[in-house]
């Protein structure tokens, strides 16, 4: 790759020479450095780069991941300060990152308004809350329901980017799916950010209701689970349609939803 290249993704340029992104009407400077990690991943968008790829192209030499992460996250706020929606940087655990575009072509992707009467989704829950599903399931209905209580698993299935909806238990442990649900929402899986999201729970509290506001979830699923009202939520969810916030709008959120969140989360109501 030239330094005197210019890297075009979509509505977004990365200008080699000149070390700056621009995105629309607004540039910023980047340096030489991030300049040049910003281009690779864009050269190879909507493809998982590995660190050992990035280190090699990028600084020539192996580098630690703590490098490699404080750099990227450098790009993160550089890009959210452009008001940039149209590209993410996604970390995929133990195989490296990935800058997401919608804007640039994914042939083997089929799009959610294609498949409304066939919505493949994924479910995250404890392994007692997946199975009780799965047998009320057996009869046949929802096949395209893949089920983990396992978040590693399904951040692996999420790569194949086939599904257009995901459930996600929000009482796991250590607030799992809470940060999850963030996690997609700001780019850092490989899930597309404006991918349905639905969230699951024992009940519908103000602050889950808040929180599913602020942060753009389609639907509650309140347990036990009733299959045909599951179904008709996924295809509900998969049908509305959204726009994202800036990332900074996300990352206001909390991921704890006790009393002390719950301020928090009437102060982020107000500044967004």
């Amino acid at each position: 790759m030239s330094f005197n290249d210019v890297v075009v993704v979509g509505p977004l340029a990365v200008d080699m020479s000149q070390n700056s992104i621009t995105f629309k009407d607004k540039s910023a400077y980047l340096g030489p450095l991030r300049t040049h990690l910003l281009g690779y991943l864009c050269k190879h968008v909507n493809q998982v780069v590995g660190r050992d790829d990035l280190s090699d192209a990028v600084w020539g030499r192996s580098v630690s991941d703590h490098t490699i992460n404080q750099h990227i996250s450098q790009l993160r706020k550089v890009i959210t300060t452009l008001n940039n929606t149209e590209l993410t940087i996604a970390t995929i655990p133990k195989k490296g990152y990935i800058a997401r575009c919608e804007a640039v072509g994914q042939p083997n992707r089929v799009k959610p308004e294609l498949v409304q009467n066939q919505a493949k989704a994924l479910l995250l829950s404890d392994a007692e809350t997946c199975q009780k599903i799965q047998n009320l399931k057996a009869d046949g209905e929802l096949k395209q329901l893949e089920m983990f209580s396992n978040a590693g698993l399904l951040h692996e299935r999420l790569m194949s980017n086939e599904f257009q909806a995901v459930i996600i238990d929000t009482e796991l442990a250590n607030a799992e799916g809470l940060k999850l649900i963030k996690a997609i929402r700001t780019g850092q899986t490989l899930a597309s950010s404006d991918i349905a999201i639905l969230s699951l729970a024992s009940e519908a509290t103000k602050q889950l209701l808040g929180f599913n506001v602020l942060m753009d979830v389609q639907g509650l699923i309140v347990k036990p689970v009733n299959i045909e009202v599951l179904e008709k939520q996924i295809k509900t969810a998969v049908a509305m349609r959204f726009k994202l916030k800036p990332n900074a709008a996300y990352d206001l959120v909390p991921t704890m939803l006790n009393s002390a969140a719950s301020v928090n989360l009437q102060s982020a109501c107000l500044s967004s």
